[in-house]
């Protein structure tokens, strides 16, 4: 599920041309072929960040109402439970003139109708595996919300540089280096599971992860490939005779992507301590990092308007509140389009959750790479990418590398016999 609401998004962003590595394709303004003025194409990447959060704070509205939906559902349950005990049992009475019913040997005492309370602010120790999540809390004890709620605020801020960092990078690389780069993800997330999280990967995990970045870089190698369709010795003799400013600002946007994958390998580890740790629910970890981290965002929009965006040589540029709104929110097709976007990303990050919660971080970061082959299966499938037989062939091996890491780390099949000796290996579940 996590994979297949995540192909929908980047297809969907790329049909709307609204993702990140497409942002400025949408025309907006003097789009008629016989306009006399340039078309004005949409490029708002905070507001784009804005209505990320925006979708993964919605969560907050989704889990209240669902609380809301248990919370007299469990009522009505439990009146009719009383209804047919009352009905079934042919009960003689405590003593004469009690209303009350002797209880059955091994019962408790018939019970009055009580709501269930449950809040989202106090946590308690997480329960076993086969144990319901959805209440979290209880409003027997006052809820400390800013101590705890504060805990999201440091994810969120991992996201927001994660994303800047990216965006940035993306302007100073080509987007087939920008796809290799992104392969670390995996390995960052399982070495700080260790470090932080105590967990124990065993030698076929981390040769797994290693698998899933090679699959990942020779993906993008292909497209490398296709771009210049040269000789394998011509695309070589390409990359000695790139200019020296071209290499450094290549080599400024890799480490860019590295830093950009730390963030993001901090936020997923730090997102399982938090549902190791509280018996929380993924839509309640999701809407409160979108809570804080629209708020950071709505903050520093204010600020950089304040200072940049007001300001002649700002206006109609990036940090220009008004341009942003009427943009965003006052076109119809980006409107439209940008509430399919968050809708998608609150759907995709609440999915990763479920698969941190059920297994963990480092697991949830080789599923998300995995994405990428049921990406280029449906561009296939519709015609905006077609396979060469050089290109073709090593995303072909870019894929089976990434497919077999994720299904080895994930136990889906079991490691070489010789990697069975390790210490604790269990087999495939």
């Amino acid at each position: 599920m996590l994979d297949m609401v995540s192909c929908c998004r980047n297809v969907s962003d790329r049909h709307f041309k609204l993702d990140r590595v497409e942002m400025d394709m949408q025309c907006i303004k003097h789009c008629e072929p016989d306009s006399p003025y340039p078309p004005v194409e949409y490029s708002q990447p905070v507001w784009q960040t804005l209505q990320m959060f925006v979708g993964e704070a919605f969560c907050l509205v989704l889990y209240a109402l669902g609380a809301i939906y248990q919370y007299y559902f469990n009522v009505e349950e439990i009146v009719e439970d009383d209804e047919d005990e009352a009905l079934l049992e042919n009960q003689a009475p405590a003593s004469y003139g009690s209303t009350e019913a002797t209880p059955p040997r091994g019962r408790q005492p018939h019970r009055k109708l009580v709501r269930r309370s449950s809040s989202v602010w106090v946590p308690q120790p997480r329960p076993p595996a086969n144990e319901s999540t959805f209440s979290i809390m209880s409003l027997a004890n006052p809820p400390p919300f800013v101590s705890f709620s504060l805990r999201f605020f440091f994810p969120a801020m991992c996201d927001i540089f994660a994303t800047t960092l990216m965006n940035v990078a993306l302007l100073m690389m080509p987007v087939s280096f920008h796809v290799m780069t992104r392969g670390a993800l995996v390995l960052w997330v399982g070495l700080f599971s260790v470090m932080f999280l105590s967990h124990h990967l065993h030698l076929y995990q981390w040769l797994s992860l290693v698998m899933v970045m090679g699959g990942v870089v020779l993906v993008g190698l292909s497209s490398i490939i296709v771009q210049h369709e040269t000789a394998m010795s011509q695309l070589i003799l390409t990359f000695l005779d790139a200019s020296k400013e071209s290499a450094v600002k290549t080599l400024t946007g890799v480490a860019l992507v590295l830093v950009a994958q730390i963030f993001s390998a901090m936020q997923f580890v730090w997102e399982e301590k938090i549902m190791r740790e509280h018996r929380l629910e993924p839509l309640v970890v999701v809407g409160l990092e979108g809570l804080f981290g629209m708020i950071q965002i709505l903050v520093g929009m204010l600020v950089l308007h304040r200072y940049v965006g007001s300001k002649p040589s700002g206006q109609g540029g990036f940090f220009d509140l008004r341009a942003g709104f009427e943009q965003t929110l006052l076109i119809a097709p980006v409107r439209i389009s940008a509430f399919m976007c968050a809708a998608s990303i609150a759907m995709y990050n609440s999915f990763g959750l479920n698969v941190t919660r059920a297994v963990s971080a480092t697991a949830r970061s080789t599923i998300d790479t995995f994405r990428t082959l049921g990406i280029c299966a449906v561009s296939v499938w519709l015609g905006w990418e077609v396979l060469r037989p050089l290109s073709g062939s090593v995303q072909a091996l870019g894929f089976a590398m990434l497919a077999y890491g994720t299904f080895l780390f994930n136990g889906v099949v079991s490691p070489p016999r010789w990697m069975q000796r390790s210490r604790g290996y269990q087999g495939a579940a």
